[in-house]
């Protein structure tokens, strides 16, 4: 009696995203925050208003646009954490971090960072609730304005990311998103301090230096880290 033999399986290829993230998944972050997003074509002066007020609260704080084709999302500030509680943090959480701010402006010579450091910290899930939403945004955003990338560096001090899928799958997406960088920065010189560097700067450090061209090496910051 024969009997049937099993198909051998087929590996299932990873579906492309829509655009890359480079940096996606569980950010932290200690004092500051910031993330790029390089659109595919220049924006209309006339449309930046209403593509950042899509956005989460805590990445329209001081949200600017070095170039007709680059948003560059921030709070402006060092904490990110304060701002973390304020927006995403319980009654409790925001009753403790008044408590203590408090505490530190009646005292004159008080250290932000002395004693029990917890006090500033986002201590329950604000952080995964504003990683959530900026997920969210990208998505919505691209629908509107087609995204060539986005870009969040890894945050050493707050112990980095926990990378994604997405993350991940974007790398393989480096040589057909290349090309199309250079033709935007093609349009107008890039300067020695052009912020355009640092989106640049971010995906190149994730992709390998060794797999990104001579050109592109030649505009990737220094601190990369």
């Amino acid at each position: 009696m024969l009997t049937a033999m099993a198909k051998p399986k087929t590996k299932t290829k990873s579906k492309s995203p829509a655009f890359p993230f480079f940096g996606a998944g569980e950010a932290e972050y200690f004092e500051w925050f910031e993330m790029w997003v390089w659109f595919v074509e220049p924006v209309p002066k006339a449309k930046r208003a209403a593509l950042v007020k899509m956005a989460p609260k805590l990445c329209q704080l001081d949200a600017q646009w070095p170039a007709d084709h680059l948003l560059w999302a921030s709070t402006g500030d060092q904490w990110i954490q304060r701002h973390l509680v304020e927006t995403y943090g319980t009654e409790k959480a925001k009753k403790r971090m008044r408590d203590y701010q408090k505490k530190l402006d009646e005292d004159e010579d008080g250290d932000p960072w002395g004693g029990d450091s917890d006090e500033l910290l986002a201590m329950g899930d604000e952080t995964k609730q504003f990683n959530a939403e900026i997920e969210a945004w990208l998505q919505k955003l691209h629908l509107e304005q087609p995204i060539l990338f986005a870009a969040r560096r890894e945050d050493g001090e707050a112990g980095g990311t926990k990378l994604s899928a997405w993350h991940k799958a974007s790398l393989a997406t480096w040589p057909a998103c290349e090309p199309a960088i250079h033709t935007a920065l093609a349009r107008k010189k890039l300067k020695e301090d052009d912020l355009r560097r640092s989106p640049i700067s971010i995906a190149a450090s994730f992709v390998g230096l060794d797999k990104v061209s001579p050109a592109t090496r030649a505009l990737v910051d220094d601190d990369t880290d």
